[in-house]
């Protein structure tokens, strides 16, 4: 069953104080608008919002049996976008799963033919955990980054364009046995492992779910830059922001990562941004008045609030290497 998405004061200053300038940024130095690719929720308070940038909207809503319509959300999702005059479509179940069968629970293909300048893959579950899909399988929700990335070089190689941006929430949580795998990988990252030693993430206990913030940062940055690096992109992760969300107060975790595909015949993409660099970074906190520094120290040295400051540079760096 469905995590049900609650807009809340903490997520409209991450939207607002963080997102916004972002995206706006991009947009100007871009010169386009964006083709949107996630989970806006039945209200579509981010579309609302960042309206006048978008163009098109590819969003997923999936049924919740605990309403008397199940498929009230999707229509509500629906209606919004219609009256937003925004060109879109809409996929019934979840993302996931959509993603990795390339087709919805109404059997309506997942048919792309641009390239996706903006992914807002706003999770309410844990990124280790799993999806039961409608055929019995379940499928790890990072495995569904990985086929993000590796459908974006689909459209990269059909269209040459370049350059897009990934938001993505994950719930504050992770499953002991995936970071357990991750910790024993031998290409496990000299800086990664003094990081997860430094933020208390050991000893772990035997099985179950555990919250420690530190660990689930430098976990995100470690598997979503290889799967990047995988298909040839360079990127440059933002720090990520805490807040409380509305369902339970639920600890979530926000990333904003900036791309460029690379060429494939490129030896291996051109990262600005090491591992040293992310992990110092201070992971922040957003409250209902702002976004600051979080308190634990543990989380990096370097706190950093504006975050246009740490595009600039890798924006003209990828506006020179993409194209569009």
């Amino acid at each position: 069953m469905p995590t049900a998405f609650h807009d809340n004061p903490c997520k409209r200053v991450v939207r607002e104080t963080w997102d916004t300038p972002v995206l706006e940024y991009l947009h100007r130095q871009w010169g386009e608008k964006f083709l949107y690719f996630g989970l806006p929720g039945p209200q579509a308070h981010d579309i609302r919002l960042w309206a006048e940038m978008i163009r098109k909207v590819f969003a997923f809503e999936d049924e919740d049996q605990r309403l008397s319509d199940p498929r009230q959300n999707i229509a509500e999702l629906r209606r919004q976008l219609t009256l937003l005059g925004i060109q879109h479509a809409v996929f019934c179940g979840p993302l996931e799963e959509v993603v990795l069968l390339r087709k919805d629970r109404d059997g309506t293909p997942l048919s792309i033919e641009e390239f996706v300048a903006w992914f807002n893959l706003d999770f309410c579950n844990a990124i280790t955990g799993r999806v039961t899909t409608q055929g019995g399988r379940k499928c790890l929700r990072f495995e569904a980054l990985r086929a993000i990335i590796a459908f974006q070089r689909e459209l990269y190689r059909a269209t040459q364009s370049s350059r897009f941006i990934m938001l993505i929430t994950v719930h504050d949580t992770f499953t002991v046995s995936e970071i357990r795998k991750f910790i024993a990988s031998p290409s496990l990252s000299q800086p990664t492992a003094a990081f997860i030693e430094r933020v208390g993430g050991l000893p772990l206990p035997r099985s179950g779910t555990r919250h420690n913030t530190g660990v689930l940062k430098a976990f995100m940055f470690t598997i979503l830059r290889e799967y990047l690096r995988g298909q040839n992109v360079a990127s440059r992760f933002l720090p990520p922001v805490a807040y409380v969300g509305a369902s339970g107060g639920s600890p979530m975790l926000h990333f904003v990562v900036v791309c460029t595909m690379q060429e494939e015949t490129t030896a291996q993409p051109v990262d600005e941004q090491t591992v040293a660099d992310f992990l110092r970074m201070r992971v922040l906190r957003a409250t209902e008045s702002g976004i600051e520094g979080h308190s634990d120290k543990r989380l990096g040295r370097r706190v950093v609030t504006d975050p246009l400051l740490e595009l600039q540079s890798f924006a003209r760096t990828a506006k020179s290497a993409g194209s569009s």
